[in-house]
């Protein structure tokens, strides 16, 4: 049988062989911490607990894989892509350019390469592609504490590379591990930009959120319809997902999106994409085009979603070119 630490390498170097950038390992009682951090966020926001009810144990990673020793986490860099610059503003990045989207589908090749190899070395493991409250547990927390990255003011976890990474975790029966360390300074005591670019206020402060006031969460599990005593305005033009606190955060504003590889199909996509065109396509065509990239934060029953915000995209778009017009006129 392998060395703990000689085991935590193996599983990593197979990791990159399988084509993840990056990776980390960690026994499962580093993840004990998480359920204070939210905890805590549940006590600032009350509200909240009804929304990490509804997504699944995301503390009780032990209670649910009792066999579990150790937490593998990988990482996949989204920046890689270029992303067209029409759809900046409207469709949220870390959705259209998941590697685990079905016209790309290439993060689940590299868990089918990485799990084979698993079942060759006769280790159990469990997670992968699975998504929502059928994950591991929480994979951002994870990845912090391999060492991978950090977790910034706007609970997204930032590489080197910023933070519009693909997280894929898995726990395994066998007990190794595999720490990185990250140079990355904290965000400044001072900084709050990406709550004060928060277009809904769904950024009550550092590191906590209302995840209903999100626009993230309106535009897509939301279905579209904003919480009672919001503004249709609060959710700008956006109609699948919000960057708004990301593209606001000093630590990403150093990629360039122009630049990069052709994400599959979507360039062909772009300009059925345009909100006043989207709200003419069929249901069909939204369910079959459209959908596949929202990496299953829509379902294919819901083309409705998409066509009420790309309806209010156009709305928001139209008032805030009538006020810059106002402005400038009464200069």
């Amino acid at each position: 049988m392998m060395r703990d630490d000689i085991l935590g390498q193996k599983i990593h170097d197979m990791a990159i062989a399988c084509g993840f950038d990056n990776g980390g390992i960690i026994p499962i009682e580093d993840m004990e911490g998480f359920r204070e951090r939210l905890e805590k966020r549940e006590a600032d926001i009350p509200s909240s607990k009804f929304f990490y009810q509804g997504v699944g144990n995301l503390a009780g990673i032990r209670d649910r894989f009792p066999w579990a020793k150790s937490v593998v986490i990988c990482t996949l860099w989204l920046g890689k892509y270029r992303y067209p610059a029409s759809l900046q503003g409207k469709y949220a990045k870390s959705f259209f350019l998941s590697p685990s989207n079905r016209p790309c589908a290439e993060t689940e090749e590299k868990c089918r390469r990485l799990e084979t190899w698993f079942t060759e070395q006769d280790i159990r493991c469990e997670g992968g592609t699975q998504f929502g409250h059928l994950s591991i547990g929480p994979l951002r927390y994870a990845a912090m504490m391999a060492g991978l990255g950090i977790i910034r003011k706007n609970n997204f976890l930032y590489t080197e590379e910023g933070s519009f990474v693909e997280l894929v975790g898995y726990v395994i029966d066998r007990s190794c591990t595999f720490r990185q360390t990250t140079s990355l300074k904290p965000c400044a005591e001072t900084c709050n930009l990406c709550q004060r670019n928060c277009p809904s206020g769904a950024l009550k402060g550092p590191f906590t959120m209302n995840p209903f006031e999100c626009v993230s969460f309106i535009t897509t599990f939301g279905k579209g319809k904003v919480p009672k005593g919001m503004e249709d305005t609060a959710c700008r033009t956006w109609i699948c997902g919000c960057d708004s606190c990301q593209d606001a955060c000093p630590y990403n504003r150093m990629h360039d999106w122009e630049k990069g590889l052709s994400y599959p199909g979507l360039e062909t996509l772009e300009p059925e994409l345009a909100p006043e065109t989207l709200l003419e396509q069929t249901t069909e065509f939204i369910s079959q085009k459209v959908i596949p990239y929202t990496d299953y934060h829509v379902t294919a029953d819901e083309a409705e979603t998409l066509r009420i915000n790309a309806a209010r995209s156009l709305r928001n778009s139209r008032q805030s070119r009538t006020a810059a017009i106002s402005r400038h006129s009464s200069k």
